[in-house]
């Protein structure tokens, strides 16, 4: 901008802003007073130097502008290049890399899901139920495991008209030979293939019975085994023998094959039974059961003083066969136990027969209740059978 332009300006300025400027200030209305009262050589000086300082100030408004349009060229510039520079960079084809397609990891084996165990063969899990010989979950060998459209079931389930047992608490195997208590809270037996039994089975040492509809173990019941023969069972399920109570009838179960015992004597804790031929026991008289008892050692040596099946002397088969103590172990002593009877021809079965006199007897004898008896004769003899008609005995007592 040319310095007559900005005078021009600056004189358009003042003249438009006459009337706002105090005219004592402002130095062109200062001038003008100054005039109408000074001569014209000082008008002029005044003038010159009112045209001085504006042709300064136009210079150093000239300087500014320079200044301002030089620093506006540089803004300008730099906007410039920057926009350049950025639309260079988008124009500029971008550099990239291809993004590689990740595989998925294959699940194979048993794998937690959700808190459930899940077995996958090449990413895939078999549909349905199924029953099959797997790994093991804890990678210890094989097991047979049941699952369900994968997933590993455990418990008592039923599969292919059985029922099986498998152990949350042993890696979900199947369990075998063991009693074990279901989900439910009910106990079963599984076998050696892991099947649930029923009938007759051996456990710990005994036997149970196992009902073939609800498979629980039957307790307190006469029941048939599967091959047929009867067995009672006790209130802890436990096969019995012995001889057993069973709806009010007494029974033999031997004690070896547990069968009932039937047509037979047997003899339990000194009392002798007759079984017959439905089993029922029926106890023989104490007295027959000594006499037999006594019977028994038939053949025995006659030993003096002798009180045990090694040999015996007359009182000394008497005091086994009675069990009597030792306060009763000669003849004297054991002819202290009744009443005397002398009408021998009439002592009953199981009554003591005295050979002497009643203050003084020397011999003892057991009455077979016909006549004859059982006794221990003598030295170098044996027990045996000896008959009144031929050694009558001197009195009796009855036990």
């Amino acid at each position: 901008m040319t310095i007559a332009a900005v005078a021009s300006v600056i004189g358009l300025a003042t003249t438009a802003n006459a009337d706002e400027i105090n005219t004592t200030t402002s130095p062109v209305q200062t001038t003008q007073v100054a005039g109408n009262s000074a001569d014209p050589s000082t008008i002029s000086a005044t003038s010159a130097n009112a045209a001085s300082m504006i042709a300064s100030e136009a210079t150093t408004i000239n300087t500014e502008t320079s200044q301002n349009d030089v620093t506006s060229d540089i803004s300008q510039n730099t906007v410039s290049s920057e926009t350049k520079a950025v639309e260079e960079n988008l124009a500029a084809p971008v550099a990239s890399t291809a993004v590689q397609p990740q595989a998925a990891e294959v699940k194979n084996g048993w794998v937690n899901e959700n808190n459930n165990w899940t077995y996958y063969n090449n990413g895939q899990v078999t549909s349905g139920r199924n029953y099959s010989y797997l790994p093991t979950i804890n990678g210890e060998g094989h097991s047979w495991y049941l699952v369900d459209n994968g997933i590993v079931q455990s418990g008592v389930q039923k599969w292919a008209g059985t029922y099986y047992d498998f152990d949350a608490n042993n890696n979900y195997q199947r369990v075998d030979n063991n009693y074990v208590q279901s989900q439910w809270g009910s106990w079963y037996l599984f076998g050696n293939d892991g099947r649930i039994q029923t009938g007759v089975q051996k456990w710990a040492g005994t036997y149970y019975y196992f009902d073939p509809t609800t498979y629980l173990r039957v307790d307190n019941d006469y029941r048939q085994s599967q091959w047929g023969s009867w067995y009672l069972f006790g209130n802890d399920g436990r096969i019995l023998s012995g001889l057993q109570t069973w709806k009010g009838q007494t029974y033999y179960f031997d004690p070896v094959t547990f069968t009932k015992v039937v047509n037979t004597d047997v003899t339990v804790n000194g009392t002798k039974y007759h079984l017959d031929n439905d089993g029922v026991a029926k106890a023989v008289s104490n007295v027959d059961a000594k006499v037999d008892k006594a019977l028994s050692q038939r053949g025995v040596p006659y030993v003096w003083g002798g009180n045990t099946p090694a040999g015996f002397d007359c009182s000394g088969l008497v005091q086994w066969a009675y069990g009597l103590g030792p306060s009763y172990r000669t003849t004297y002593q054991q002819a202290t136990l009744g009443t005397h009877e002398h009408d021998v021809i009439n002592a009953p079965k199981g009554s003591l027969l005295f050979f002497g006199s009643d203050n003084a007897p020397y011999h003892v004898a057991i009455s077979l209740g016909d006549g004859t008896y059982v006794h221990a004769p003598e030295p170098g003899d044996v027990v045996k059978i000896g008959y009144s008609k031929y050694f009558t005995p001197s009195f009796y007592i009855t036990m």
